[in-house]
């Protein structure tokens, strides 16, 4: 009843196979990226609903142990570690969502079907707090300042510090990354570790040639 039990998993995007242990650590990675991540990085939806599948599953198996027993004490603990896991990914985007919000929709705007960073529910939750904290402001504060309501509203849009410095882990090996500020490359070797502004190695993070720490 671990997430390895299961192997009947199945991931659509890559039409291979995959087990729940899988699934768990590549919701782990997701989930330590987004923390790390100065900007909102690419939704896990469908990795989501194979965890909360595999949730369902075990407890399903678990209502036939004893709960005195050990495994099902085991069981519980992981179980709560997974949802965990889950709420926190889920809080962390919401929370950037709700920092960057007009920044975040804006992207989106831009982008093509198949590199949205949201899912459907986040860009209706995006869209409706945008529109609801604008009518917010202006009832109780901006229609009395007409000045503000005339200024570039560029300069109210909150942006996420994408040259804030992360720490990063290369899951593979890569040559020639830029890392200064005077185009000055380096060699990642597979396993090394890093302190990299983010923006210079957010497309690495997107291609799952590395991940944070």
């Amino acid at each position: 009843m671990d997430p390895e039990d299961d192997p009947n998993d199945y991931d659509d995007t890559e039409d291979e196979l995959i087990t729940a242990q899988k699934v768990l650590e590549n919701l782990e990675t997701a989930w330590a990226n987004e923390l790390f991540a100065p900007e909102i990085l690419c939704h896990q939806t469908e990795m989501l609903e194979l965890m909360l599948g595999q949730i369902a599953h075990m407890e399903e198996n678990m209502k036939e142990l004893d709960k005195n027993d050990f495994r099902f004490i085991a069981h519980q603990m992981e179980l709560e570690r997974i949802r965990y896991i889950i709420a926190s990914y889920l809080r962390c985007r919401l929370q950037k969502i709700e920092m960057f919000t007009k920044h975040i929709i804006a992207e989106e705007s831009s982008r093509d079907v198949s590199a949205k960073r949201l899912s459907a529910e986040e860009t209706i939750y995006a869209q409706e707090f945008h529109d609801n904290t604008e009518n917010y402001f202006n009832v109780v504060a901006l229609q009395y300042m007409p000045n503000l309501q005339r200024s570039d509203v560029e300069k109210r849009i909150v942006r996420p510090n994408l040259m804030s410095h992360v720490f990063l882990k290369a899951d593979v090996s890569v040559s020639a990354v830029v890392v200064g500020v005077d185009d000055e490359e380096v060699d990642l070797a597979a396993g090394s570790q890093h302190i990299i502004p983010y923006q210079l190695i957010s497309d690495l993070i997107l291609k799952e040639q590395a991940h944070l720490i």
